[in-house]
């Protein structure tokens, strides 16, 4: 299905894409375990090196933005040292942004390597949901954006760290639609019936079991097109695209169902491919391009990103070699 002619010189470039959502930083040590430690029976890492990177919905923001479209991020960090770093970080990759910043701690993931072995992963973070200032603050921000950015479409990244609420979440959606502007949802649990009336809802096979109360497979193609049909009912959006992991992914919207395998990947961590998926998506999605062909497309953009430890983005460079054959 691939066709290099879908995809010009700066395809993206004329986009503006609106990420908002939970974000974090996703922190990274690398060492080597060489001895145990005296005081327990747990072995000790002796850390080399350390790398953060911007992390949930500001990795969609960092994946929008090297696939050459303007992203703007709105979301809730803490007043705090990781917060001051998070906006560094957010600037030295060119996204524009507004923070809000709260009594939360920012959302940190922290995740521990001995040589290429994944040892440890620990986290620090508030689910609680914002309070309602912050609330108003972060939806008057967004209210700017759309009055002074003409913006081809609007992600909502949920990761259910607090920055959705239910009121928030009808507000954002009321704006976009009052606008025309697309949306685009990457849902969790807490608030998976929430989004109502949006334009691509993209879950994951396991939120969608545990949503439904079901336990379909990947290659359940009879379950998982009902399941699409239950979640395009529940919550009435145009179109569902679903994530299925090894399997591929599946789609359905008016015109039919649709069904794409995994590409053959060299599998190293699969970190951050959904947020691969839904910022291709999104990006498909404000270019008009047919659901079978968004479908298509996102899957493989997720499946590029899978083949690198830790968390990364996918840049216009290697998208274009990909379609072009080149990898």
């Amino acid at each position: 299905m691939i066709n290099p002619g879908d995809f010009q010189k700066d395809a993206f470039s004329d986009l503006q894409i609106l990420v908002v959502g939970d974000a974090m930083i996703d922190r990274y040590y690398y060492g080597r375990i060489e001895r145990q430690s005296p005081e327990a029976d747990v072995p000790i890492v002796d850390i080399q090196e350390t790398e953060n990177r911007l992390g949930g919905a500001a990795n969609v923001a960092v994946n929008i933005a090297k696939l050459g479209a303007k992203a703007h991020l709105m979301t809730v960090i803490g007043d705090d040292e990781d917060g001051a770093l998070f906006q560094q970080l957010l600037e030295g990759e060119g996204i524009s942004h507004n923070l809000v910043k709260t009594a939360k701690p920012t959302t940190v993931k922290t995740r521990i390597y001995s040589a290429n072995n994944y040892v440890l992963r620990y986290d620090i973070e508030d689910r609680v949901a914002i309070t309602e200032d912050a609330e108003k603050d972060l939806l008057e921000s967004i209210e700017r954006v759309f009055k002074t950015v003409p913006l081809s479409a609007i992600i909502l990244q949920d990761y259910n760290k607090g920055v959705f609420t239910t009121s928030c979440i009808r507000a954002i959606i009321d704006l976009a639609k009052q606008a025309n502007i697309p949306v685009i949802v990457d849902p969790k649990e807490d608030n998976f019936f929430a989004y109502q009336g949006v334009d691509l809802f993209k879950p994951n096979l396991k939120e969608v079991n545990k949503a439904l109360n079901t336990s379909y497979t990947g290659d359940m193609d009879n379950a998982l097109k009902e399941a699409c049909h239950t979640l395009r009912e529940r919550n009435t959006c145009k179109a569902v695209l679903l994530t299925l992991a090894q399997h591929g992914a599946v789609a359905q919207d008016a015109s039919g169902f649709y069904k794409v395998d995994a590409h053959k990947r060299n599998v190293v961590d699969v970190s951050g491919a959904g947020d691969t998926v839904v910022a291709m998506a999104s990006l498909l999605l404000a270019l008009h391009f047919p659901l079978p062909k968004l479908l298509f497309y996102s899957n493989l953009a997720g499946g590029l990103v899978i083949e690198s430890r830790g968390v990364k983005a996918l840049d216009y460079e290697h998208w274009m070699q990909a379609i072009h054959g080149e990898l």
